[in-house]
């Protein structure tokens, strides 16, 4: 086996080998993963790691030497936090070398491992994990030919399939089902400022649900939406008053814990008989959901799943010719010679990513979200294309200049 694959590993836990439960104990939120990967980066056996953490996985990619056992070395991570005092249980983990890793990533990127088949915001989860590995140099040249072969074979797969072609998203499936149990008029709550509550935000808005009311725990970003949807905002704080006259509770936040007891909803529907609807995307979960009143429905991250078959068929057909793409990518991968220019290569691409990051840091406050966001996703296609043009003029110098040298 290629010495440099045989050394890629990746380790994670999602919703097909665990339940919420479980992954509520390891999930390692956005504010914490700076902290984790500075971690890892002390430990003198890991040459290189990416940390996936989203609502349905958490997924560590290491390039450690054969014999290391990486189990023992995420353990370390839990245990030293006080996170768990006890080994990983690894039957709820699973665990790729080499090659079967390379696979792994690749059907992640592509959302054919998704809950949601062809998910898309799992591009933009995966490009994020990355970007923030360059910036703490977490990421070595072995993960950057790893993540920017995903990154193409992602790609491929949605432009030669139907797989991901209608952007679809958990977030949009909670959309159906509250437009199939809601009328336009009851007022919708939503709970957490992230990508997920601005998509829903978004598709509400235009079927015309016109009454959303924003909570977030930072009250000048929920501000933000309810202005952009001429909604109300409130501070996480007093989040009993739009419960009291709410239909429908949607919460993702990032919270460590949960947010809203059943104690307070059972109060508030023993009253007014609201929310009739708790749809709860987070993991950890916002809602508790123990001794909660039989007469409230509440959908979460496993139950949402039941929603799904109907789609799993509809993609089904597309899976054999994904598969074959990924397939080839992997050899393609597997394949690719240890060059000199493949390591300048890999090294240029953590510095320029490194600058873009650098570079939207300083002027983050000078644009709106929606603006920052459109700016970010624009410097990323820009890269996209240049990157190759730079790499091949490299490689043109080199090649002028060794034919010169054998000219004298």
């Amino acid at each position: 086996m290629n010495t440099e694959i045989s050394k890629i590993v990746v380790i994670g836990i999602s919703h097909k080998t665990s339940t919420i439960s479980d992954r509520e104990k390891f999930q390692i939120n956005k504010k914490e993963l700076h902290k984790a990967l500075d971690y890892f980066k002390s430990i003198r056996e890991v040459e290189g790691i990416v940390i996936i953490s989203t609502c349905n996985r958490l997924e560590f990619y290491l390039v450690v030497d054969q014999g290391i056992d990486p189990f023992q070395i995420i353990n370390g991570y839990y245990c030293i936090n006080g996170i768990i005092n006890a080994p990983l249980n690894q039957n709820s983990f699973y665990k790729y070398n080499g090659i079967e890793a390379v696979k792994h990533l690749f059907r992640v990127v592509a959302g054919l491992d998704s809950m949601l088949m062809g998910e898309y915001q799992i591009q933009g989860q995966i490009k994020d994990a990355y970007s923030l590995a360059c910036s703490v140099s977490t990421a070595d040249k072995i993960l950057h030919k790893l993540f920017h072969a995903a990154f193409r074979t992602g790609k491929t797969v949605r432009s030669k399939t139907s797989i991901g072609t209608c952007n679809r998203s958990l977030s949009g499936v909670a959309f159906k089902i509250i437009k199939d149990r809601l009328r336009k008029e009851d007022i919708i709550t939503i709970v957490g400022v992230n990508q997920n509550t601005k998509i829903i935000a978004e598709k509400l808005n235009k079927s015309g649900f016109s009454h959303l009311i924003f909570v977030n725990r930072t009250l000048h970003k929920a501000e933000e939406l309810a202005e952009k949807y001429n909604g109300v905002a409130f501070s996480l704080d007093y989040i009993e008053e739009p419960i009291i006259s709410s239909k429908c509770i949607f919460s993702c936040t990032g919270a460590p814990g949960y947010i809203i007891s059943s104690e307070m909803i059972n109060k508030i529907y023993s009253k007014v008989k609201l929310p009739k609807l708790l749809i709860d995307m987070a993991v950890p979960r916002d809602i508790n959901k123990s001794g909660l009143s039989k007469d409230i429905e509440l959908i979460d991250m496993e139950t949402l799943n039941n929603y799904l078959n109907e789609q799993k068929k509809e993609t089904a057909l597309e899976l054999p010719e994904a598969e074959k793409i990924i397939t080839d990518e992997a050899s393609v991968f597997e394949a690719w010679s240890e060059s000199d220019t493949a390591i300048k290569s890999s090294q240029l691409n953590e510095k320029i990513e490194t600058i873009r990051l650098q570079l939207l840091d300083d002027i983050k406050l000078q644009f709106s979200r929606d603006e920052f966001e459109l700016l970010d996703k624009f410097s990323r296609t820009f890269l996209h294309w240049i990157k190759p043009i730079i790499i091949s003029e490299i490689k043109k110098t080199k090649t002028d200049m060794e034919i010169n040298q054998e000219a004298r």
